[in-house]
């Protein structure tokens, strides 16, 4: 289903087969793991992280459901800046994706977000409806997260090393560079 959203909403994007091995590993995590930590600033200037389910499209781009009642709505509309923070326990593995969200406008591209969302949220395992389906404030909407980096730690690795050697970094540059080579 993941790979289905990436096509209809990024039809020219990069195959994901053509990533490096790198960005390979950090794609298919992503879209393996739908489920991390929004961070977000507040308008005065504090943080304030909440848990979202989220979909990954074939160039790197993450989309989310939120409502217009709520302070992460608030939030995004004051700034855009945010990070997310992606976590599987079993390989003790972490994502990051710092970058910039931006509110979907087009109501066709915000339906096909939700129905993205809802079918990692009904696969998550997870009993019952998602958690925003139960807050009743505002309409519904979809925001687009562009990555600026997204980093990459597996804390399971055998060896043990300094800071640096444990992460694996995709910069924006790169990212922008393997979406021209078709």
């Amino acid at each position: 289903m993941l790979n289905r959203f990436a096509k209809l909403r990024h039809p020219v994007a990069i195959d994901p087969e053509k990533f490096s091995d790198r960005k390979r590993r950090m794609y298919q995590f992503l879209t393996e793991n739908p489920i991390g930590v929004l961070s977000t600033v507040t308008p005065d200037g504090n943080p304030h992280g909440v848990v979202i389910y989220f979909v990954t499209g074939k160039d790197f781009v993450i989309s989310f459901l939120t409502k217009t009642g709520t302070r992460k709505y608030d939030n995004l509309v004051h700034n855009g800046r945010v990070s997310l923070t992606v976590f599987e326990s079993t390989t003790q593995a972490v994502v990051q994706v710092i970058g910039r969200a931006k509110e979907v406008t087009d109501s066709k591209t915000v339906s096909d977000i939700a129905g993205s969302v809802l079918g990692v949220t009904q696969g998550s395992g997870q009993p019952g409806p998602s958690p925003l389906s139960k807050l009743e404030v505002g309409q519904y909407t979809a925001f687009d997260i562009t990555p600026d980096q997204v980093r990459m730690a597996v804390y399971a690795r055998p060896d043990s090393g300094g800071y640096a050697e444990l992460f694996e970094s995709v910069e924006s540059f790169e990212l922008k560079d393997e979406q021209t080579d078709f």
